[in-house]
């Protein structure tokens, strides 16, 4: 009596860092082949199992025990061929580097967590040659795990690290990959078409276009800023004035007079106001417009962006994939010489999928 032991009970039904350390440092045969093969191919069948339902887990750990459990599976069988061999033990950090580095695919990362597990740098170059090895085997087939998960979530698009030659050799430009179809609002404009804009579309950004003033790009102005203007109310309702023998319009508010025909104009609300309400700005659910209401004018001049990033529709597409990765944007409005706005790049036109739409397009009126 204490001195009988279940092996499967040891590995199932201890914590998974002790059932590691069993693994990495128990110099004998304790654990049988058999063993090891039911708990390899039950617990890596239930990692994979919990890793794709929506429950909050990890591969990190399952990784780094189903691999110690395969290793010390192949060091046992490799002692019972060859008795002069290393202990199974040792096989077992092997294998566990494997699996992990197959899985994530880093290297030096991984190679200074399981020397810490082990505490023995004579395993420096094993480790190294091991991780090299799955990381090169592994992104013959596919990419690494965290990155397939990303692609595999809806709406989020995410850009590689570099453009794929392919799509730089056909020389793909800016006016090419962008969609021409530019959602946009006026310097002054009204409430009704700006709740309508904001409705329709999730965009998070949208071009300012003065169509006054040949329709040039005025600015950007935000999604959030917008819902804020209209849940606070800032705007007025329009009116007439004569003005050196013409009609001018102005608009008058319950703070201020503002005239959009020349270029005296006060914010209804300050900048800073709006910059407090993060990150809870209020969303389109939240407003509440009148009839009323969607005739009066909102003037975004104050608010808007008047220096945004932009890129021109002869710039490479190469170049534009470059300033969306270094920048981090969302949104780039396209503009031709005259400054005038011809289309919006976002994430989803520089996605793999978009881009070779748009070159089969290209190659099917070429053709």
């Amino acid at each position: 009596e204490g001195k009988e032991y279940n092996v499967m009970a040891s590995l199932i039904f201890t914590d998974a860092g002790d059932a590691i350390r069993f693994l990495f440092h128990l110099h004998r045969h304790t654990f049988s082949t058999a063993a090891l093969v039911l708990f390899f191919l039950f617990y890596i069948t239930l990692a994979v199992v919990v890793y794709g339902i929506a429950v909050p887990s990890g591969l990190f750990v399952p990784s780094l025990l189903s691999g110690a459990a395969f290793g010390r599976l192949f060091g046992n069988i490799a002692k019972n061929l060859h008795p002069g061999l290393a202990h199974s033990n040792t096989y077992s950090l092997i294998g566990a580097a494997a699996v992990l580095g197959g899985m994530a695919r880093m290297t030096i990362s991984l190679t200074v967590i399981l020397l810490e597990c082990t505490g023995n740098e004579q395993f420096v170059l094993p480790l190294m040659i091991t991780l090299m090895t799955a990381r090169i085997i592994g992104g013959l087939f596919n990419d690494d795990l965290y990155h397939i998960h990303i692609h595999l979530k809806k709406g989020v698009k995410f850009l590689e690290t570099e453009l794929k030659s392919i799509t730089r050799h056909h020389n793909l430009v800016a006016g090419q990959v962008m969609s021409d179809n530019v959602i946009f609002v006026k310097p002054v404009e009204k409430v009704g078409v700006i709740y309508d804009i904001l409705k329709s579309c999730s965009h998070t950004n949208f071009p300012v276009v003065d169509t006054e003033d040949k329709s040039v790009l005025y600015g950007t102005i935000g999604r959030n800023a917008l819902c804020f203007l209209l849940k606070n109310r800032a705007f007025g309702q329009p009116r007439k004035q004569f003005v050196d023998g013409t009609f001018a319009m102005s608009m008058s508010s319950d703070y201020l007079e503002v005239n959009p025909e020349n270029k005296r104009f006060l914010p209804t609300l300050q900048w800073e106001e709006i910059e407090k309400s993060y990150p809870k700005y209020p969303s389109v659910k939240d407003l509440r417009i009148s009839r009323s209401d969607r005739e009066c004018y909102v003037d975004m001049r104050p608010f808007a962006n008047t220096s945004p990033l932009t890129i021109h529709e002869g710039s490479s597409a190469s170049r534009t994939y470059q300033l969306f990765r270094s920048v981090g944007t969302r949104c780039l409005p396209v503009v031709n010489r005259y400054n005038q706005v011809v289309g919006v790049i976002t994430r989803s036109d520089l996605t793999p999928e978009a881009l070779s739409e748009k070159m089969l397009k290209l190659g099917k009126k070429h053709a």
